[in-house]
């Protein structure tokens, strides 16, 4: 299997948006989730795409909409290599998950890549939305959880504690949890550090610090864990450029 570092792969950023763009990748995710609103689209190969348990397979042409938080991996098929593009935005717009299969929507995603513009992206998420419900709310303990798992990645309250905090038992909390997320607490608790480790990556900060800072023990385990769940190394990440860099 090719390495992380040696996938051919780009990330182009402005405010609220990044594109991803990944080429001929064997490179597999863990299951994970993203605060932003995340739409794919297959250029080449095969994807195994699997959101909250439920598995799609996608081909070119196709979109798949995975909105925020909601659980998923996109998995090369048989090991085969397979390209694509990913969106993520920062948007109040909730579509439903949902594969897209419309060649005039498919033209749209890609005038979306082509500029990244507000106007293209307007566009799109408008022929994404129609008659399309939003996802189904997370339940109270579900959504404090969450919120106090992203705040405290340094040091986050045991699960013992934050259950007494919901006068909750521990494992109701974390059934209930992964009913409404599709991930175990501890599983989201290291997406969100590597989330984090993302915002800060973008920043410009050093890696060493944001290692520390994501709240992860040593660099090993940073760049191992950021790796499972990013399927690209922390450099890799960083090096990422903004749209304004075409300029």
């Amino acid at each position: 299997m090719t390495h992380t570092r040696h996938v051919n792969q780009t990330f182009i950023r402005q405010p609220g948006v990044e594109l991803r763009s990944t080429w001929q990748s064997t490179q597999a995710y863990k299951r994970h989730s993203h605060a932003q609103l995340s739409i794919g689209a297959i250029l080449e190969g095969q994807t195994c795409c699997s959101c909250n348990g439920e598995p799609f397979i996608l081909y070119p042409g196709d979109l798949i909409v995975i909105p925020a938080h909601m659980a998923h991996s996109c998995n090369p098929v048989e090991g085969q290599p397979r390209s694509y593009h990913m969106l993520y935005l920062d948007t109040d717009i909730e579509p439903a998950m949902q594969v897209i299969r419309s060649e005039a929507l498919f033209r749209q995603y890609l005038a979306v890549v082509d500029t990244l513009s507000p106007e293209a992206i307007a566009a799109l998420l408008s022929g994404l939305t129609e008659n399309s419900a939003p996802p189904d709310p997370l339940r109270p303990s579900s959504l404090a959880l969450l919120q106090t798992l992203r705040h405290s990645l340094q040091e986050p309250p045991s699960l013992d504690v934050l259950a007494r905090r919901f006068s909750l038992r521990k494992e109701t909390l974390i059934r209930t949890f992964k009913q409404d997320t599709g991930l175990t607490p501890g599983t989201f608790l290291a997406i969100s550090r590597v989330e984090f480790a993302k915002a800060r990556l973008r920043a410009g900060d050093d890696i060493a610090d944001v290692s520390y800072q994501s709240g992860f023990a040593d660099q090993s385990h940073f760049h191992k864990t950021f790796v499972s769940y990013a399927a690209a190394t922390p450099r890799q990440y960083a090096t990422g450029r903004s749209i304004s860099d075409n300029n």
